[in-house]
């Protein structure tokens, strides 16, 4: 199991063309597919992730990898409908909202003209789609 995300920068790419859409990330920058989506079935699509294997692209349907899944505290009665990814790549997309937060709450009550906080400020930005 993957024990650390994909480094960043991350990026959307789609691909108009070929009806297809990936998060792409590492380095070399935008070099390793964080996620992208595969037919499931006739009218669905799955999640696909990145196994962690240095610099390659080894992609697994995230409903196929059972140590990618989890059932919530309290509700394992419901793991075949309702689950929890722990998949560290999926962990981090589900904390970002928390990371947003925090790091807003960080830089109105400590903001100093540092590069630390030039790249806080920068993320803010990214996040939220102003203007750094």
């Amino acid at each position: 199991m993957r024990t650390k995300h994909t480094p960043g920068p991350w990026r959307w790419e789609i691909n108009r063309l070929h009806k297809s859409m990936q998060l792409v990330g590492g380095v070399p920058t935008y070099d390793l597919t964080v996620m992208d989506f595969a037919r499931w079935g006739m009218d669905g699509a799955c999640v696909r992730l990145r196994e962690d294997v240095e610099g390659m692209n080894i992609m697994h349907r995230l409903a196929d990898r059972a140590d990618w899944i989890a059932p919530f505290h309290g509700r394992e009665h419901h793991a075949n409908w309702c689950a929890d990814v722990t998949h560290p790549d999926m962990r981090l997309m589900a904390a970002a909202p928390d990371l947003l937060e925090a790091l807003k709450a960080v830089v109105s009550v400590a903001d100093r003209a540092t590069v630390e906080f030039d790249m806080a400020r920068a993320a803010i930005a990214k996040a939220t789609g102003e203007k750094a």
